[in-house]
């Protein structure tokens, strides 16, 4: 028998009781300067929140991002391709930022 609530479940298997909690990807806002780093930081938080659904990460990244690097990947946003959509996504926004980052230093 299972309860839900917002954060965990709660499974009877025979003698004993298991709970499973929850666990949401909550990213930092972007880090524009260290794109990488953020990149890393978040694939991290991906395997304990059960994300694997390339639509749901491609979001997340949407979601994190200001409008100032919304502007650099605007094409893939309004036309995103039916595959890859995480991987387009982020590999259009670590060669556009780390190509300012180089051209800066």
């Amino acid at each position: 028998m299972a309860t839900n609530s917002d954060d965990s479940s709660t499974f009877n298997l025979g003698d004993t009781n298991t709970e499973i909690h929850k666990v949401a990807a909550k990213p930092l806002a972007f880090w524009r300067n260290k794109p990488k780093l953020w990149f890393l930081q978040l694939e991290a938080q991906f395997p304990n929140s059960g994300i694997s659904n390339d639509t749901t990460k491609y979001n997340i990244i949407v979601a994190a991002l200001d409008e100032n690097v919304l502007d650099f990947v605007v094409g893939i946003l309004s036309n995103p391709p039916h595959d890859d959509k995480y991987e387009t996504l982020k590999n259009a926004l670590l060669n556009r930022l780390t190509g300012i980052l180089r051209s800066q230093g």
